[in-house]
């Protein structure tokens, strides 16, 4: 599909990190069309979950498609096998590209399976929430849940790109923007006064309606949590201030989840 000249220029708000294995691009302020440019449609595999699936099934069409469970609890070796045996069914090989859409669950749990089927496939991207955007998908830090402890097993393995496209998330309900806004004031309190001040001033409803000032939003929180993970890919000193909340905050949600 040709795109044409104007949406090539568009496109080129793109971001460039180099981490020790690679060099990951992200497409900003982009369209889902835009993975046709990206990747061999026939040699490529999207992983999504059903939720994602339901809301956006006419943009998945003519793509091979693998859906799982939506939910947490979802994220396990269970599913991780169920996903291999259906690449197995696809006939995936070595040059087989995978590409996650969807949030957090899908983005940990697809770098993870493109981690260890036939010890390495290469992998995208496309993050569907605010919280997959401006943090889950970013980093290389893919795995999956044993028991009780989250993320227990796992690899820090970077994507080829990151591509966003802001249309996914009219669909998303408004407690998943409350959560990514959540990991937005995070990124605020370790490493942008600024930020902070913008985010006490202005409401969510402000960047659900604002596209232009949403996409300024997303750029700055990629490049926050980016920075940091360049310098410290593999967590041994800076990365782990991105661990502000987040010990305490899995522990919360864990003890909720067993209540419930």
């Amino acid at each position: 599909m040709d795109l044409g000249p104007l949406y090539e220029y568009r496109i080129m708000n793109k971001l460039q990190y180099k981490f020790s294995g690679k060099t990951s691009t992200y497409y900003l302020d982009a369209d889902f069309s835009y993975l046709e440019k990206l990747v061999d449609k026939d040699h490529a595999v999207i992983i999504t979950d059903s939720n994602v699936f339901a809301a956006h099934q006419k943009k998945l069409g003519g793509w091979n498609t693998i859906v799982i469970d939506a939910g947490e609890c979802f994220k396990v070796q269970a599913t991780v096998d169920s996903v291999i045996e259906q690449l197995i069914g696809f006939g995936a090989d070595r040059k087989t590209f995978l590409i996650g859409v969807g949030g957090g669950v899908v983005t940990d749990l697809t770098g993870y399976v493109a981690a260890v089927y036939m010890r390495g496939l290469s992998f995208g991207f496309v993050p569907s929430t605010i919280l997959a955007m401006v943090d889950a998908s970013i980093g290389g830090k893919n795995g999956i849940d044993v028991g009780v402890y989250k993320n227990l097993v796992g690899t820090i393995r970077q994507p080829a790109f990151l591509l966003y496209d802001q249309g996914l998330l009219k669909t998303l309900p408004k407690e998943q923007w409350i959560g990514g806004f959540a990991e937005i004031i995070k990124h605020a309190c370790i490493r942008d006064a600024a930020l902070f001040r913008e985010l006490e001033k202005n409401k969510l409803s402000l960047y659900q309606k604002d596209k232009k000032a949403l996409a300024r939003l997303i750029r700055r929180n990629v490049t926050i949590k980016s920075l940091v993970v360049e310098k410290d890919e593999f967590e041994q000193g800076e990365r782990r201030l991105l661990n502000f909340g987040h010990t305490l905050g899995h522990a919360i949600h864990c003890a909720l989840g067993h209540r419930l």
